[in-house]
């Protein structure tokens, strides 16, 4: 079945929805809330390339020189264990540009700004250093308004990183790689100064995965025209000298009186080389110093002759095949309720007789905002054994009769299958209560995914994902302290899990931008609210605690935010070798 063609269609398959949902609703120990150590605010000199786009010119002809100012923002733990895992927490830059900059770089018509960031951390500890590069940071889409500088802020989670000796472990900022992504408005460009338009496919996404489509063509510019992306603008941004770079310490505390040696570091390829000594200082946070690395008494990290620092490395799936395809149907009353035309011819597809059904899988990863707990979760950690959803066809829906081709349909219906494992989760219950729980999301029958859209110039195509989960809780403690919630503590009601994609491409002039989602490519899915019900269950030895988790975690306001990697198809030997690529996490 691998050699087989690949059926014209098949590429839109109804997303790998997946709702991957909801392993994490309640906000978990990756994304606990906790303040910043501080903000350290440094110049940096980037330098833009020749070609940069410039005020509708069409380009610059020799490299563009432009300082900026950034605001970093980062929190560290006060102390770690050796071998153990380091995990610094989300990092937020803020870059400031000066008006004027900014306008020598964008292309004429620029009506907002999306970008991605990534940023080299030099790690110390003793004589061993490593740089540790930061990317998918992300900036929300931000309108160009007034006179004012330019800001964007980038943010995102970075990495772990473990030593293998005692000693302090130094962060410092290193180089900014920078990537602007113009929107721009034809009609707000000055007379005969067309702005570029050319692809800016950059793979990356906004803070909320996607923006809260209207299904018009006026997205961004707000003119009733198409908005289009120009093309990307990629800086690289060194730190200017003589800066207080510091942007966190480390503790890790050893034995006293152990041995010590020469340091070296462990790239992710598994090279090592000596390196310089590092300073220490006192244990600090970004702004706590004035002084970067290689100032202070120089650190002695307990390594006996061994590499002291391991970088993490990118997890891999390590899976390159699907699950046998699920068997059931589409939910009836979701298919009734979409607006077809009365004309429109239903087809069969795969899993209907004549035709087998076939799999397509993929994986699906994110984060879910909790209104009540004001934290984000981690939706199918891909560092934690994640779960794959599978996909398979249904049906097809046309009417290609009509001459205008905006008024063409084209429908694919399919089913969806997500089962998770359960999950340990901590929170804090009334903003200070710490309170962990073993949850689990129990699908409800199959998810049901419908996809609409032709494709044709001028139109969106909108895939929506449609299930039901059952939110159980468990093996409850506060505080450390067991709490007794009974065997059948779990919300009231099911889930309503409504995530929705949009694939912008086809609208006039414009190319396929961060915020699209195709589902053979993935992208970014979203649900703005979905609804938490009360619980019921919980409690036991006549003691109710229903009202104690209603009043924490029910209601209004939750959102999920996730991102899809590119789908598995066997039978079209599409994405499945050497391995089932993982997404890369938006930023919450």
């Amino acid at each position: 079945m691998r050699g087989a063609v690949k059926p014209r269609r098949a590429v839109r398959f109804a997303a790998v929805v997946a709702a991957a949902l909801l392993a994490g609703l309640l906000p978990g120990p990756d994304s606990a809330a906790s303040g910043p150590d501080g903000k350290v605010t440094l110049g940096y000199a980037c330098a833009f390339p020749a070609g940069t786009a410039a005020g509708g010119s069409g380009g610059t002809d020799k490299a563009v020189v432009q300082d900026v100012t950034v605001a970093l923002v980062q929190n560290y733990p006060d102390t770690a264990v050796v071998g153990k895992p380091i995990q610094p927490g989300d990092l937020t830059a803020t870059v400031t540009m000066p008006r004027a900059g900014a306008e020598a770089l964008l292309p004429a018509g620029t009506t907002a700004l999306t970008g991605a960031a990534s940023l080299t951390a030099h790690v110390a500890q003793g004589t061993s250093r490593a740089d540790a590069v930061w990317p998918g940071l992300t900036a929300p889409s931000t309108p160009l308004k007034g006179d004012g500088d330019l800001v964007l802020t980038f943010g995102g989670a970075v990495p772990p990183l473990t030593v293998t000796a005692s000693g302090e472990v130094r962060f410092t900022a290193g180089e900014l790689g920078l990537k602007l992504s113009p929107v721009t408005d034809p009609a707000s460009a000055p007379p005969d100064s067309p702005s570029t338009g050319t692809d800016s496919a950059s793979g990356t996404d906004s803070a909320s995965g996607t923006d809260s489509a209207t299904g018009t063509a006026a997205d961004s510019a707000g003119t009733g025209q198409a908005a289009k992306d120009a093309a990307d603008i990629i800086g690289t941004c060194a730190p200017k000298p003589d800066q207080g770079d510091l942007l966190g310490t480390v503790s890790v505390p050893g034995a006293p009186g152990g041995s010590s040696g020469p340091g070296h570091v462990t790239a992710p390829g598994g090279s090592s080389a000596a390196a310089p000594t590092a300073g220490t200082g006192s244990r600090a946070g970004v702004g706590k110093t004035g002084k970067g690395a290689g100032d202070g008494a120089p650190d002695t990290a307990r390594s006996d002759g061994r590499n002291t620092i391991t970088l993490a490395s990118p997890p891999h799936s390590g899976v390159h095949d699907c699950e046998d395809p699920p068997e059931g149907d589409t939910d009836p009353a979701i298919m009734d309720s979409i607006p077809r035309p009365s004309n429109a011819v239903r087809s069969p597809g795969p899993g209907d007789p004549p035709f087998p059904p076939y799999s397509q899988c993929g994986y699906v990863t994110g984060y879910s905002n909790v209104f009540k707990l004001k934290g984000a979760a981690v939706i199918n950690d891909l560092t934690k054994k994640p779960t794959r959803v599978t996909v398979v066809q249904k049906s097809i829906w046309t009417e290609f009769t009509d001459p205008d081709p905006l008024k063409q349909y084209f429908e694919i219906d399919s089913i969806a299958k997500l089962a998770l494992p359960p999950s340990d989760t901590t929170f804090l219950t009334f903003g200070f209560v710490p309170v962990t729980a073993r949850m689990e999301l129990l699908p409800k029958g199959l998810m049901t995914v419908v996809t609409v859209g032709t494709s044709n110039l001028g139109t969106i195509t909108t895939s929506t994902i449609y299930g039901k989960q059952e939110l159980r809780l468990s093996d409850v403690k506060v505080n450390g302290v067991p709490l007794d919630v009974g065997a059948n503590c779990r919300a009231s009601a099911p889930l309503d899990v409504k995530l929705v994609g949009y694939d912008r491409s086809s609208l006039t002039g414009r190319p396929t931008g961060p915020t699209d989602y195709g589902v053979q490519d993935g992208g970014p899915l979203a649900q703005d609210d979905l609804y938490i019900p009360p619980f019921t269950g919980c409690g036991s030895h006549g003691e109710n605690l229903n009202s104690l988790f209603t009043s924490a975690i029910s209601g209004h306001g939750n959102s999920l935010n996730l991102i899809q990697g590119p789908l598995c198809v066997p039978i079209a030997a599409s994405g499945c070798d050497p391995e089932i690529a993982f997404p890369e996490p938006p930023h919450h």
